[in-house]
This record gives structure tokens, C-alpha cells and sequence, in this order.
């Protein structure tokens, strides 16, 4: 499948944005897809980056997250 771009608005929200990034991350027609996460909270968004960054390599997940 081509790689896609998949903006996330608001995704602060480390409980909902943790369901969602495992999610991403085992869905095998996403890889080599980019994940852009945006908030308004920068700490919080910091963290749910590092977060998503962290779990995609962990589980050898081919996808890009950017914040």
C-alpha cells in the first residue's frame, strides 16, 4: 500500500492517544506512513511524541511519528 499522512488533532489526550497509537502501530497497511500529532499543550504532546516514537520501535512498527 502507498504511504499515507495521518494528522492527529489533539492528541494530548495520553489516554486516548495511547489506544490509538497501538493501533497505528499494528495495522500493517500504515507502514511507512507518517503519524503527525498536534496540540495545543506542548508538554502534553512532547510526551505522547516521545511516547508513540518510543512504542513504534519497540514494536518494530514501520511508522513515522512527528509532533
Amino acid at each position: 500500500m502507498t504511504s499515507v499522512k495521518i494528522a492527529v488533532i489533539g492528541a494530548g489526550s495520553v489516554a486516548w492517544s495511547a489506544t490509538l497509537i497501538r493501533d497505528l502501530c499494528m495495522t500493517p497497511d500504515l507502514r511507512g506512513s507518517t503519524v503527525s500529532l498536534m496540540d495545543i499543550n506542548e508538554e502534553r504532546l512532547k510526551l505522547v511524541h516521545a511516547i508513540a516514537t518510543r512504542y513504534a520501535r519497540e514494536v518494530k512498527a514501520d511508522l513515522k511519528f512527528e509532533a
